[in-house]
Order: C-alpha cells, then sequence, then structure tokens
C-alpha cells in the first residue's frame, strides 16, 4: 500500500460511523470535468434501494418498454434488498477497510485491481467548475428509460470518488483534511 493510500485510510477511520458531511474540492473525473462535491458520507444505501424501489413501484409506465425497464428495475432492487443481486457485477472487485476494531467502515473500499482507495456517499450538492468531455452515448431504448427512471429516485445522487493523488485538490470531513 502507498503511503498515500493508508493516510486516506486513517482519516476514514476516525470519523465517527453515522452519516456526516463530506466535501471534495476540485474532484477531476476520469472525463476531465472539475466539480466541488459536498456529500452524506455513510448514508445508508439500503434505505435509498427501499425508497427507490417504492418511487418505480409506483410509476405508472408510459409504454411497454418502460414497463419492462421498470419490472427489471424492481427485481433488482428487491435482489439487493434480500442480500443477493445476481446482476451485480463487482462483486469481487471491492475489499473491505477495516477500522481499528477489524469492522468494515461504510461507505469506503479498496478497489483491488486498481490498488486505489473509492468513497461511496449520497451527492448533497454539486458545482460544476469545469466541464468535461463525454463521449456519445449509443444507449438503446429501455436503457434510456431505466436511466428516466432512475433519476426519480434517490439512488440518483449516489456517488462514488476514487482516492488518488492529483484527482482532488481537498477533501475535508470532521475538521480533517486530505490534499490531494
Amino acid at each position: 500500500m502507498t503511503a498515500f493510500k493508508n493516510y486516506c485510510i486513517d482519516i476514514f477511520s476516525h470519523v465517527r460511523p453515522c452519516a456526516t458531511f463530506l466535501s471534495v474540492k476540485e474532484y477531476r473525473n476520469n472525463f476531465a470535468e472539475v466539480s466541488d462535491f459536498t456529500v452524506c458520507f455513510h448514508a445508508n444505501y439500503m434505505n435509498a434501494v427501499e425508497k427507490a424501489l417504492v418511487i418505480v413501484a409506483n410509476t405508472r409506465p408510459r409504454d411497454d418498454i418502460q414497463a419492462e425497464a421498470r419490472d427489471e428495475m424492481l427485481d433488482s432492487f428487491r435482489w439487493t434488498l434480500n442480500g443477493f443481486n445476481p446482476l451485480y457485477t463487482c462483486r469481487d472487485t471491492y475489499e473491505d477497510i477495516l477500522d481499528a476494531d477489524g469492522k468494515p467502515i461504510p461507505g469506503i473500499k479498496l478497489h483491488t485491481n486498481q490498488d486505489v482507495v473509492h468513497i461511496n456517499a449520497m451527492r448533497v450538492r454539486k458545482k460544476v467548475i469545469s466541464k468535461g468531455l463525454y463521449p456519445d452515448r449509443n444507449s438503446s431504448d429501455k436503457t434510456i428509460a431505466k436511466r428516466e427512471l432512475r433519476a426519480k429516485t434517490p439512488l440518483s445522487k449516489w456517488v462514488q470518488f476514487k482516492l488518488e493523488r492529483k484527482r482532488f485538490k481537498e477533501l475535508s470531513v470532521q475538521k480533517m483534511r486530505i490534499k490531494g
């Protein structure tokens, strides 16, 4: 492990386990967009899935494509809530990062292939500083319908950050700071 990664893990092992605000300054994503974020760290993902299930279940499909997209999303939400989603493709991608007591730290994982710490949180605010270069999407009608449905749910605010040097200027949580 790199010294920077160990430093990040050490900071997060001292963050209280309840939901708390975290800010990320000048985060550069994979498409060169630079943004400032405020997120709710340690937000409960399963609560977000439960709320998404209710919202999508109560959405009246406008056509057969959206009905199929809705049914697939509902199946996926139910599987997730039951503890095993066969559609989840990252099962062996991440390892839990443990605190001093040997318990997983919520919202933070190690991407084993990249050897990079990733943070998952619920976006509260995003301010784009400079726009990125995004490729054109060639999505199926069903994928577009799923995107539209997901946009109505709390899951649309779920974000992930890679903690790598030079990817962000500063991350702060509970008066602790990590300089990128």
